[in-house]
This record gives C-alpha cells, structure tokens and sequence, in this order.
C-alpha cells in the first residue's frame, strides 16, 4: 500500500527549471542554508559576490548546479519581503506613539454667524477716592452667534431653539498699576427692539486682570433665542451714558 505523500515532500520531489537548469525545491533549501549559515557564524564583513563564490564551491563539491544570478534575485526577493515586514510594523508603531500623543484640547463647532465691530470705549480709572487717574479703553473686536462655546475649560452646547451671542473685546490698561475689571458692567443687550428690557452678560471672565500698562483679551456673552432679531448692545458706564451699537448679522 502506497502511503500519501504531504505537501512538504510532494514539493520537495517538484524540480525548478530555469536558464537549463533543473534545482528542486530541496537543493534551494539547502543553498539558502549553506548561504546564511557563514554570515551568522563570521564577523568579517563581506560582500554578497563573495558569498555566492563561496556557496557556489560548496555546492559544486556536493555536485549540486547552481545559478548565481537565480540565487541572487531569490536572496533580494527575501530582502524586500523581510524590508516591507519591517516598515509595516513600523508603521503601526508610529501610529500608536500618535495615537498616545493626540492634541486632547477641547475643540467646538465654528460660528453661525460673525460681524466685525472694531468699536473703541474710554472709561475713566478712579482711585479709591474717587479721582481720575487714568483711562481703560474696551476695544470690541467681533460679534458671534454660536451653538458651542468653552466655559471654564469645558463644552457648552446650547438646548435647541436657544444660541450664544458672544462679544470678543480686548481690555488696555495704560495705568502704571495692575487693575481688575468686571467687563459685564460695561455692555447691555436689547433684543426684537425691546428698549425696555436690557440684558446683562451671563457669559464673562470677571474680575478680568489687566496688568499695568498692558491689554487683555476676554469675552462677554448672553443666551438667546434663535428667533431674536434686532440685536443691539448698550456700552457705557452703569450710571453713565451708553451708546448703542446694532448687531446687523
């Protein structure tokens, strides 16, 4: 009874035939053995010609045919097989270090809508006594209708039908001394031409600190309903007179 032969030895008994020249898959394994065998046991370092010289007389001893230039294209076939392995993993290790080192800050949504202001406000700085010392000016730079915002570090999203009107504005001190300015003192909002109710900040970074003779960037904002039209705001001192300024988005 015959015994079935495995797929191991079924292609070890297949000859490969190339240029005349008949080597089967045996004698190849045999060749790449008898090739890596002396680099691994040598530190000397030489070159792949030399290499084959010296398998090529090994084999020939063993009266095995061997074709250099077939040997050489199996031996840098394994090297790109054995390159792309390496680049692969690689790969996929620099895509963890990215991954471990992704930009974890907070990111919101654009604005809806934006105008520029580019308005200027002096106020005067009074000491504790009540004299004038100086000036602060308020610069409005922009009016936005957003739907996110960040508060204190965090996401803020308003419920449906409502959206934030936020005021970016920027604060100089041309006092010799630091100050502290509550912002939200200074605007007021009026909405659909309602004149007779006036809305204060419910969004702001108060006390803001402006340091002397610098300027400070913050913002001021107030909830309000997607259907508002005719936004306006009111800046000025509390007990002194403001002017009004049209959100014409």
């Amino acid at each position: 009874m015959q015994r079935k032969l495995t797929s191991s030895e079924t292609l070890q008994g297949i000859p490969f035939a190339t240029n005349g020249f008949r080597v089967s898959w045996a004698q190849i394994k045999l060749g790449v053995t008898a090739f890596f065998t002396p680099l691994t046991q040598t530190v000397r370092k030489s070159s792949i010609r030399e290499r084959l010289d010296i398998l090529s007389q090994r084999m020939k001893r063993r009266n095995i045919k061997f074709n250099k230039k077939v040997f050489l294209a199996l031996i840098i076939v394994l090297l790109l097989i054995g390159i792309g392995l390496i680049l692969k993993r690689g790969g996929k290790l620099g895509s963890g270090l990215k991954n471990g080192f992704q930009d974890k800050r907070v990111q919101v949504a654009g604005a809806k809508a934006a105008i520029a202001l580019n308005r200027d406000f002096e106020f005067p700085l009074k000491d504790a006594s009540g004299e004038e010392v100086s000036k602060i000016k308020f610069t409005f730079e922009n009016a936005e209708l957003r739907d996110e915002i960040i508060v204190k570090g965090q996401r803020a999203t308003s419920v449906r039908g409502r959206t934030f009107l936020i005021l970016t504005l920027k604060i100089t001190n041309s006092y010799n001394q630091s100050i502290e300015v509550d912002s939200k003192n200074y605007v007021r909002l009026t909405v659909n031409n309602n004149e007779g109710e006036k809305l204060a900040p419910d969004i702001h970074n108060d006390p803001v600190q402006v340091q002397a003779d610098s300027t400070k960037f913050t913002r001021v904002g107030f909830p309000i309903n997607d259907t508002d039209k005719n936004l306006a705001i009111y800046v000025g001192e509390i007990q002194g007179e403001k002017q009004k300024v049209e959100l014409n988005f």
